[in-house]
This record gives C-alpha cells, structure tokens and sequence, in this order.
C-alpha cells in the first residue's frame, strides 16, 4: 500500500488502555464453531470489561461475500447474536449490534469510496483470495471489491482505536489506516487552519497552553514519544475544548492537518487460531466440525476422528504433543493437571491417543455445555434478545451519526 499521505498517529495505543476504543466484527455466514469461540469470542467477553468495546455482526459484509441467500444471513446473524450472548458478551457493557440496523455506515462507506484508489482493493489479499476461489462462470462483484472498505468504514465510523484481529488481518487494518490519511491529507488542512490551532491552545489558559506548545516543539524537532503523550493526554482530559478543537490540536501536533480520522492499531493478542480447528464458513465447514451448539455424542466423533501426532503409528510409540493437533486445544480447555498427565502419558508412551482423546472430550463438553445451555433459553426469548439488539444499534448510531455529521461538513455536503 502506498504511503504518499501524511503519516498520521505516530503513537501506538496500548491493548491494555481502557480509554481506547475497540472495535471488532464477525461475518455471519454460518454457526459459530469452537475455533471462533477460542479466537474471538471469548476475547471479546474479557475485552470488554477493559475497552469501549463495539462488537458488530457484520450482515453487510456476508452479503457481499459469502454468497449466502439473504435469509440465511439472517438467520446466521441471529444465531450469532444468540451465541455471542451465551458465551457471556454482556451487552449492558459492550455496545453490540447488527451492521445493518446502522444505515449511517453505509453513507459513511459511499464518502470513504470517494477517495479509495480501486488499486489498494485489488491488491488485498482477501479480495484476491476471493477471486481465486471463484469458479469459471462466477466473476468478481462490486460488493467483493468494497467489502473490505466496508470493513474499514465501520472502524473508521465507530473511531474505532484498537483492532483485535488474527495476523490475516494485519493487511486490512493497514488499509483502514491509509484510507484515513488520505482523508485526512485531502481534507484536514482547511482554509485558516493554523489560525484556528492557535485559537484553540488559546482556549486551553496559560499554563496548559504554554505545555502544550513546549511538547509540541519536542516532538516535531525530537521526535519526543513521551512529550506527544503528555500533549495527547492533555486534550483528552480537557474540559475547554469541542471535540473539533481537540482532533484540530491533535493533528497540528502530528505535523499534519486536522485529524478528522484516526487510524486504528492493529492488536494480535495471544491466542492463535486452534490446530484442526480452523475458521471455516458454514457452507465449507466439515460435517464434524465442532460447534458452540453441539452435544457431547457430536463433540466425541468429531475429536475422535482429528487426526494426532503422526510419530505416533503403534500406541508404544512416544509422541510429542507440540506435533499433535489435539495439543492447541488441551491448551484452550483442559485444566493444568490434567493436561500434564496427556503430555506425559504423550512422552512416554504410557497413554495411547483415544486416552488423550477422552480426556479432552470431558473437557471440551463441560465448556460448551453452558453456553448450549443458555443459547437455548435465549432461543425462547425473541423479544429480549432483539430489543437488546435495538439497543445496541442505537448507540452504535448516536456514535456514528456524530462520525457522519463531521465528514459531511468537511467535505461541503451539509445542504444548510
């Protein structure tokens, strides 16, 4: 991706800072597996207690590449909601919502294409993967190409600071970040501009502004980190100025023009996509693969038939459970104890595979039974559930509307 644009946050936000704002989203295209659980779902129940957290189900996004029918969509969006509920997102926390319930997203999507080059779409990874996996008469549509500026609007919409996402995603929050500076670069440096910075450190009184400058001055002649925090943390916890006041003091810290955007860090985490468990969509998932739904009889023939360390051919053969697939999720669901029994009966032999197997089986189930639990009851209770997605969608908007109102103004399409 080129970078010929102002560079933007030169700062990173930390995952552990309970200011920043995170967003992160899921494509409804099929029901949640164990894979999804362990990587992303049960992130979001621990994040959201330490961020403000935005959690979409992104329908929009299925639609343009999943090639599901519409009604199934749907139903895969409330079943995800269902099950986001069930493994404990607490929506009275974190904002959750359906991307769809949130027409402003869509405008927000239209401004942001206005100054996408087509190019940066086209050399995405996912979008290239997609096209390979088309079959000769199927070609690429539209919605394919936009899905991952659709991706990037939502970030942007919501101001979103911290992404959690896999290493595949690295790519697209690059992407998110570069549609930002390109925003910004054509349209943060308005007539006046400096005028009105100064104006606006004015407003911060005598001292705040005299430190304001003094960081300032070290950063751009230093490149002092510290002193862009310090500058930063003071526009955050002042009271004397707009948030247009604040973001125009924001990017005449960066050197640039006025931040209108922000652009999102990109946060890995610890967790690794499960071995054998991978991420597939409904439509291309194994008939054993293992679901958040799924009973113990499901859960039993599908762990018994994942494959194991191939080292060990004869059960008196030792194995070594980094190369076993079982290993990833022993890690994720079997308590410590027990896990060092499989890893020792693993070593030397002294357990064979379907004894590891069943122990994992227990544990795997004794997970999953809860949450299959409380998905059931939330199945009886429509109302509750879609007035908690009303809810959600409504803040989402308050959020976004503000994000909408600010990128109508600055590009001249308020009609007042």
């Amino acid at each position: 991706m080129a970078a010929s644009y102002a560079s933007g946050r030169t700062h990173k936000v930390s995952a552990t800072d309970t200011s920043a704002r995170l967003v992160s989203g899921l494509r409804p295209t099929g029901h949640l597996q164990l894979g999804h659980y362990q990587s992303v779902i049960r992130r979001w129940t621990e994040l959201q207690y330490h961020h403000d957290a935005y959690f979409l189900v992104a329908d929009w996004n299925a639609l343009a590449v999943s090639g599901h029918a519409p009604h199934e969509i749907e139903q895969y969006s409330w079943a995800m909601v269902i099950d986001c509920l069930a493994c404990g997102v607490n929506p009275k926390v974190a904002t959750l919502f359906i991307q769809s319930w949130v027409p402003e997203l869509t405008d927000v999507h239209m401004i942001l294409a206005s100054v996408t080059p087509k190019a940066w779409l086209e050399r995405l990874p996912s979008y290239r993967e997609l096209v390979a996996g088309l079959g000769e008469q199927q070609g690429a549509s539209f919605a394919m190409l936009g899905a991952p500026l659709m991706q990037a609007a939502d970030i942007l919409a919501l101001r979103g600071e911290v992404v959690p996402a896999g290493p595949e995603q690295r790519a697209h929050v690059e992407f998110t970040r570069e549609v930002a500076r390109r925003f910004n670069h054509r349209y943060g440096r308005d007539a006046g501009f400096e005028e009105q910075a100064e104006r606006a450190i004015a407003r911060l009184g005598k001292k705040s502004g005299r430190l304001y400058r003094e960081w300032r001055e070290d950063y751009q002649e230093e490149g002092d980190l510290e002193a862009f925090e310090r500058a930063r943390g003071l526009l955050a916890e002042t009271s004397k100025l707009n948030r247009n006041q604040q973001e125009r003091l924001l990017g005449y810290l960066e050197g640039g023009g006025r931040r209108i955007l922000g652009e999102p860090e990109h946060w890995q985490g610890e967790v690794e996509p499960l071995l054998g468990m991978e991420l597939k969509t409904h439509k291309a998932a194994r008939e054993d693969a293992i679901f958040l739904r799924s009973g113990r009889d499901d859960i039993a023939a599908c762990v018994r038939e994942m494959p194991t360390d191939p080292a060990r051919v004869r059960r008196k053969d030792p194995g070594d459970p980094q190369r076993c697939p079982l290993w990833t999720l022993h890690e994720s669901f079997t308590p410590a104890s027990d896990r060092q029994w499989a890893e020792e009966g693993c070593r030397d032999a002294s357990i064979g595979c379907l004894d590891c197997k069943g122990c994992l089986i227990e544990h795997v189930d004794a997970a999953l039974t809860p949450i299959r639990e409380r998905a059931e009851a939330l199945e009886g209770e429509h109302g509750k559930v879609r007035t908690m997605m009303t809810e959600g969608a409504e803040r989402a908007r308050d959020t976004v509307r503000d994000t909408l109102d600010e990128l109508r103004r600055v590009i001249g399409l308020t009609y007042r």
